[in-house]
């Protein structure tokens, strides 16, 4: 309060020592590169852009200028902006793939069974493996009981089926992942899709 006691305080004094030069005149009040507040009948263009705001004779305010954006500020409003673009061409998309709920339920239903095929295929791989692994270990063995030196082939094609092996069960795991991750995907797109249809209800 003290402190509008004082602007007002200005006004006044303004207005005397003036004159009626001032009686109908706008006012300006801004805060300079100090901080400190400033009435007057005019604003510097140094500080035009830290905002202001315009009074009237009788010193209300009748119009308030907000300071101009900051490099942060701009920033943010563009990175809303692109958000705000890029949530409205995603929603056209859902919107053009899916007439309702039960369209998009039978599309996760297909890519998860696609998903589970592919699993199901790996393990069918590695069982393979497991049997070709057992086949040149005999062989291994037969080897070592007569008394020869295991063929360095037959060594190399061990190597090779354990790491396919080891290959297939990371890729069996990454797809049970995709899974997780598919299912939470469709769940939001679910509930956007919902939410869409309603609002145009």
């Amino acid at each position: 309060m003290p402190a509008f006691k004082r602007m007002m305080d200005w006004v006044v004094l303004a207005l005397v020592v003036f004159g009626p030069s001032l009686a109908h005149a706008d006012l300006y009040r801004y805060i300079d590169d100090k901080g400190v507040t400033v009435l007057d009948s005019r604003v510097p263009p140094q500080f035009i852009s830290r905002g202001y705001e315009v009074l009237d004779s009788q010193g209300r305010v009748k119009l308030i200028v907000p300071a101009a954006p900051t490099a942060a500020e701009r920033e943010a409003n563009r990175a809303a902006l692109e958000e705000q673009k890029a949530q409205h061409t995603a929603d056209a998309n859902l919107l053009r793939l899916y007439s309702g709920s039960t369209d998009l339920e039978r599309a996760q239903g297909r890519q998860i069974q696609q998903i589970e095929n592919q699993i199901s295929t790996s393990k069918a791989s590695i069982q393979d493996l497991q049997v070709e692994r057992e086949e040149l270990q005999g062989r291994a063995a037969q080897a070592e009981r007569a008394g020869r030196q295991v063929d360095p082939d037959l060594l190399a094609e061990l190597t090779a089926v354990d790491a396919e092996t080891a290959r297939l069960q990371r890729l069996i795991s990454r797809k049970r992942q995709e899974i997780v991750e598919t299912n939470s995907d469709f769940e939001k797109q679910l509930e956007r899709l919902e939410f869409l249809l309603n609002e145009d209800r």
